[in-house]
């Protein structure tokens, strides 16, 4: 605490000396633990003792002091996905480089234009308009108009598209372009959550006519999007590199302090797989900044004085999925899903795993999200004892090497995940966990595109392991339990969760939707349709001589217009 106090001090002086900048003041609190809104209110008091800079000083820590050039180096956790938002299973830290969206979130969580200037719902709540800004092109010189915009909508919206979240377009009725400027979204009910589906990297805006040109290459060699950066390479298993975009037309989402061309020459992701190598590497200095180092390495990191280390909640959590097709197991019925969840010490995985770096998953939704409800914590507690009465009353009893059998089956299946330590690790817990309930667990481990090919092929996998990313969790947990929907992988069907889905996209304003998002997460928690496992923090590392850098709570990756290197 003393160490944190005398940090804070030091920064405020810095920040009331000038010395930093607004966004370095925030970078450096969110690495100290501030919250959002107490860095705001430091802000506040902080402006209001400080005296008007000059001009003088406000010229000596403004634009002139910023260094251009330089390629940022950044490590990643995952391999990298085709970056074309019609039609990818992953969205990675590209998108946020390449592609702009109708709007986004600032550090605060307020939503601010970036292609959109200003939006408004009808009274009613069936319409959404958007006001385009002016200026807005791809990288192949097309302007972003509303005829653009309508395209990439209405691709997102057939069903043909490929698109793996397109269901949450599914109230939009039709898009509408008055004129070049005006998009208006014409929905068959109230649904207010659109506003948080089209500011993801799945509804990013890519230019449709090089898409339609290119079919199936679109995204391996050509991107077109309107980010301040063009596409240079994909390299799958290896890295991804951008370059700055000279005739970028510059940006109008305020937050952003450079509204011009990016200052860096380019930016290169580095796939790090293995965990324990990603704090080595920027701790060497063969990388500028990080996400996700290992778990272990957090307070090591921490100490370093060249580092700033930035832990942030995660919307995102593990679940488990188990097939309901596979009715000889059982896994259709509730009492064995309880039984399963019941059989989770997640406190344990936490601490063995995350090295308290976490926090134990009840329902679908984690405690970062704005509409989480404690009421999820009333339900799937650890309770071996009663799981192991679950799966007797279900006709299950333990055989004479201890594995669960019932009418000749016995109670074996494979779990699919995906080949990274960390999913790799959770796994092995997750397979020793169960063994004591008396399931006996092959766990399989694969590249991404091969997991997600075992996901989505016939048969359906037993059961498989899931880390979902998404700023807004509901929308995307929607597709893993709704009747129907894809990626419902696990073949889920259960009415009173379709019931609760309902409520939530036909939810007219905030309070609305929040009830409803209360109301789903309960169901959820209830009757299982996927099994809620753990939360990791989200952990960011930067160089001390990477200016500009900001990941904040609200979107998935940070945005790299203000980023700079100081030589």
């Amino acid at each position: 605490m003393a160490d944190t106090s005398t940090g804070l001090r030091d920064l405020v002086r810095e920040y009331q000396a000038r010395r930093i900048t607004r966004r370095a003041f925030m970078q450096r609190a969110i690495g100290l633990g501030l919250s959002l809104p107490a860095i705001s209110s430091l802000l506040a008091s902080t402006a209001a003792a400080a005296p008007a800079p000059s001009a003088q000083e406000a010229r000596a820590t403004g634009p002139s002091r910023v260094q251009t050039g330089g390629i940022l180096r950044e490590g990643y956790d995952l391999d990298f996905s085709r970056m074309d938002p019609i039609n990818t299973t992953w969205y990675d830290p590209g998108f946020f480089a390449l592609y702009e969206a109708a709007i986004t979130n600032d550090p605060q969580g307020n939503y601010v234009p970036q292609l959109a200037q200003s939006w408004e719902f009808s009274p009613d709540g069936t319409k959404l308009t958007l006001h385009l800004r002016d200026g807005a092109k791809f990288h192949t010189g097309r302007p972003v108009d509303a005829t653009a915009i309508k395209e990439v909508y209405d691709a997102i919206k057939d069903p043909n598209s490929g698109s793996p979240l397109g269901g949450l377009m599914g109230p939009i009725d039709s898009v509408d372009t008055p004129d070049a400027k005006t998009v208006v979204l014409n929905l068959k009910h109230p649904y207010y959550d659109i506003l948080n589906v089209i500011k993801t990297g799945y509804w990013r805006i890519v230019n449709m006519q090089t898409r339609n040109q290119l079919g199936a290459e679109y995204g391996k060699k050509v991107i077109d999007g309107s980010g301040p950066f063009t596409f240079g390479e994909w390299v799958p298993g290896s890295h991804v590199t951008v370059n700055r975009w000279d005739d970028y037309p510059g940006s109008i989402t305020p937050y952003f302090e450079n509204k011009g061309k990016a200052y860096l020459d380019g930016i290169r992701w580095e796939a790090i797989l293995e965990a324990s190598q990603r704090a080595i590497r920027i701790e060497n200095g063969e990388l500028d900044t990080l996400h996700a180092p290992a778990f272990q390495d957090v307070e090591r990191l921490q100490g370093n004085p060249d580092l700033n280390v930035i832990t942030l909640k995660e919307w995102s959590g593990y679940f488990m999925g188990t097939s309901f097709e596979r009715k000889d197991l059982d896994f259709h019925e509730l009492k064995m899903r309880q039984a399963i969840s019941m059989a989770f010490d997640r406190q344990a995985m936490v601490d063995a795993l995350f090295f308290g770096q976490g926090t134990p998953l009840y329902g679908p939704v984690t405690s970062g999200d704005k509409y989480y409800t404690k009421d999820v914590e009333n339900y799937n507690q650890f309770d071996l004892n009663r799981a192991k009465q679950l799966v007797a009353e279900l006709g299950w009893m333990p055989g004479s090497d201890g594995i669960l059998t019932k009418n000749g089956v016995r109670m074996e299946f494979s779990l699919v995940i995906q080949a990274e330590s960390q999913n790799q690790q959770l796994g092995s817990v997750i397979q020793a966990q169960l063994h004591e309930l008396g399931m006996n667990v092959n766990v399989q481990a694969f590249d991404r595109g091969t997991y997600f090919g075992k996901l989505f092929g016939t048969p359906a996998p037993d059961a498989f392991m899931f880390f979902y990313l998404w700023p807004v969790p509901i929308d995307v947990v929607i597709l893993f339990v709704g009747t129907g929907n894809s990626p419902n992988w696990q073949k889920a069907s259960i009415p009173s969760v379709d019931a609760a889905i309902q409520a939530w996209q036909q939810a007219s304003n905030e309070d609305e939707l929040r009830l409803a998002g209360a109301t789903f997460q309960v169901e959820v928690a209830r009757n299982l349709p996927i099994i809620p496992l753990v939360n990791r923090n989200n952990i960011w590392v930067n160089r001390k001589n990477v200016h500009g850098w900001l990941p904040h709570q609200w979107n998935l990756y940070p945005y790299y217009n203000d980023v700079w290197i100081e030589k």
